[in-house]
């Protein structure tokens, strides 16, 4: 079940995607398929692909774009929440959880790529776009001495970057034709606006450490908070019972007490031992 209000993304046709790779729901599941392919590319292949390129590769075919939300099935309180507050409560950021859609946006795909890549030992950094037009969110990983740019939601040209090694977004910046070269889709324009103003992030740090916080929080709560309303319940009832137990005592009809009385026209052996006649 999705989130109220929000129709889920549909594929455009366009995108790499694969829906046979949605059965990579899980990071472990996503990277012993990214083992897999590597160990056959190392046997059969005399010109070597990196993991790198071949998790990225894996990645533009496992979703197509589109923001992956929590919903009533699964954390209804980060869905409720953004509801009332700020929308973007509900944007997964947890890389298991996003595995679990077929669709993910540019920042989300990148938050799978990095957990995967950060885990085989490399290390990664985000790369923010803010472009007029919009923005956009990718990241690069370090290996053979220098960073290299990944965008797996985009999807660049893979011969472009190959041909330069696949350089670092500093290094397209620099040469801006081979950057426009690298995204063909895209016109002049939209390329020179979105990927010429950019901002790094630190090394190896998670890009979303409030919202992945919040997330886990609020996927407790999700699943927990019955019991305390349960626990409330309980010493509510406790409590009324025991109040209306106190008020009816309080409120209870006093009747006298009755003394028994003793008479003698029961009891004659009563009268004889008073010398009375009988």
């Amino acid at each position: 079940m999705g989130r109220l209000g929000y129709a889920d993304p549909v594929y455009n046709s366009q995108e790499e995607y694969d829906p046979s790779l949605r059965r990579l729901n899980s990071i472990s599941k996503l990277t012993a398929y990214c083992d897999s392919l590597f160990d056959v590319g190392q046997q059969q292949s005399s010109n070597s692909v990196s993991y790198p390129e071949i998790a990225t590769d894996v990645i533009r075919k496992r979703f197509y774009h589109g923001y992956s939300l929590y919903g009533l099935n699964k954390n209804y309180m980060a869905m409720a929440l953004s509801k009332m507050s700020i929308p973007g409560l509900s944007a997964i950021v947890v890389p298991d959880d996003i595995l679990k859609y077929p669709f993910a946006a540019c920042s989300q795909q990148s938050i799978v790529l990095m957990k995967l890549l950060q885990n085989k030992g490399y290390a990664t950094r985000s790369v923010g776009f803010s472009g007029k037009i919009t923005g956009h969110f990718t990241f690069e990983t370090f290996y053979d001495g220098s960073w290299h740019y990944n965008d797996p939601n985009k999807e660049p040209d893979v011969n472009v970057l190959k041909a330069y090694n696949n350089p670092s977004i500093a290094f397209l910046n620099q040469n801006p034709d081979i950057l426009q070269k690298a995204y063909p889709q895209y016109s002049k324009e939209y390329v020179m606006d979105v990927f010429t103003t950019y901002t790094y992030g630190a090394v190896n740090t998670f890009p979303a450490p409030r919202a992945i916080l919040f997330q886990k929080v609020s996927l407790f709560l999700s699943y927990t908070m019955w019991s305390f309303f349960l626990l409330a319940f309980i010493w509510v009832r406790k409590k009324y019972k025991k109040l209306c137990l106190a008020t009816a005592h309080k409120k209870a009809i006093q009747f006298p007490v009755m003394k028994p009385v003793i008479s003698s026209s029961h009891y004659p052996e009563y009268q004889n031992s008073l010398g009375l006649r009988v």
